[in-house]
């Protein structure tokens, strides 16, 4: 059996899974790359492709796997059977002087013939927007009824195993024309404001902060999640003055926005904390998971490790072969051997030996502001 290549597929300009990011803000425009969530995602939706769960990884991706099944065995119980099946079909969408396109996971056609189920799988943690009021099932929805003519009534539904939910609404083709518009006004709106990126960046007006910033590839560079900051900054400090985000190479205007960073920095990593501490307590969030990242470990009595090591057939230059040892406290330790007031002539020396024999590294130096 061949396996599918999800992750070769391209995708439209403002596909249908990215409308939601984009009818929050004209500006919003997708980072490149992945990220383990989505390749688990991708390789969960090439075995629902075919029926195999044979290429997975691991036990979660199976058991995700396995629950879309039983859901989607469960869900389409409510229906007759089926007369026509479509597995990762693609669907143009076409619009008001505009369009996109896009693949959903599965269409299928019931016996009556003008109705039909049109289902997505989302595999990972985040909440699921419900069809009626989301832009991607709308989109895949519109394209649809735009390739099935005889199509009357679509169920759509999204399986989401993580939050054991299936989630559906019925479509009808009267409701095209409504959605239509709808989604021209999004896609046109971005086709004017995303391009203003390549020339320096869109006005305040043009831009919306709202909670998915943080996937936007403009997050550092937004003019608009900088006035953000400062409305925030501003109520941790309301005598904070006024800054011109925009105007950023003035000199006394950065060091009132290096001031305002510190400040909602400082802020961001005290909620973090609390955030972490209630999830530890039991309180459980929409979409965040408590997730451990592991704990750090180092040897406490350095003597007790050789006398160990060499039990277990290492020897003492084995070792230290592997030690990476703090340069400012084993010079501390040479110049403690010193008479008073040559201490720090000695640990000087000592590292300038240790320089002169080739056995520092130095890393690039850090800066920062005070």
């Amino acid at each position: 059996m061949n396996t599918p290549d999800h992750s070769s597929r391209g995708h439209a300009e403002f596909s249908p899974s990215s409308l939601k990011y984009v009818a929050g803000c004209a500006g919003y425009h997708g980072r490149d790359g992945t990220n383990a969530a989505a390749e688990m995602g991708t390789r969960i939706h090439e075995a629902l492709e075919v029926h195999d769960p044979s290429a997975l990884h691991n036990e979660q991706e199976l058991q995700i796997y396995d629950q879309i099944v039983e859901m989607e065995e469960a869900f389409m119980g409510n229906f007759s059977g089926i007369q026509e099946e479509h597995n990762e079909i693609q669907v143009d969408v076409e619009l008001d002087g505009t369009g996109t396109w896009g693949t959903c996971d599965r269409f299928l056609i019931l016996e009556s013939g003008s109705e039909a189920v049109m289902a997505d799988y989302k595999t990972g943690i985040s909440i699921i927007d419900p069809p009626e009021k989301n832009w991607q099932a709308k989109a895949y929805t519109v394209g649809a009824f735009q390739k099935f003519p005889d199509i009357e009534k679509i169920v759509f539904v999204f399986y989401v195993p993580q939050h054991n939910a299936s989630l559906h609404h019925t479509f009808v083709r009267s409701d095209v024309d409504g959605i239509v518009s709808e989604l021209s006004d999004i896609i046109k709106q971005a086709e004017k404001i995303r391009p203003k990126w390549n020339e320096g960046t869109p006005s305040l007006d043009d831009l919306t902060p709202n909670v998915n910033c943080r996937f936007c590839r403009y997050e550092d560079s937004c003019p608009a999640l900088g006035g953000l900051v400062v409305e925030v900054a501003k109520k941790i400090n309301p005598q904070l003055p006024d800054v011109d985000i925009e105007n950023t190479e003035d000199p006394e205007l950065v060091e009132q926005l290096w001031a305002i960073a510190k400040i909602v920095s400082n802020w961001a990593d005290r909620f973090k904390k609390r955030a972490v501490a209630l999830a530890k307590d039991g309180t459980e969030f929409p979409s965040l998971k408590l997730r451990s990242m592991g704990s750090s470990r180092r040897i406490m009595d350095n003597k007790s490790l050789l006398e160990v090591a060499a039990e277990f057939g290492v020897s003492a230059e084995d070792v230290l072969e592997h030690a990476n040892i703090p340069l400012a406290k084993l010079a501390k330790a040479v110049g403690d051997t010193a008479e008073k007031g040559g201490k720090r002539k000695l640990s000087d020396n000592f590292v300038d030996a240790c320089q002169d024999a080739g056995i520092i590294e130095t890393s690039d130096p850090r800066y920062t502001l005070s």
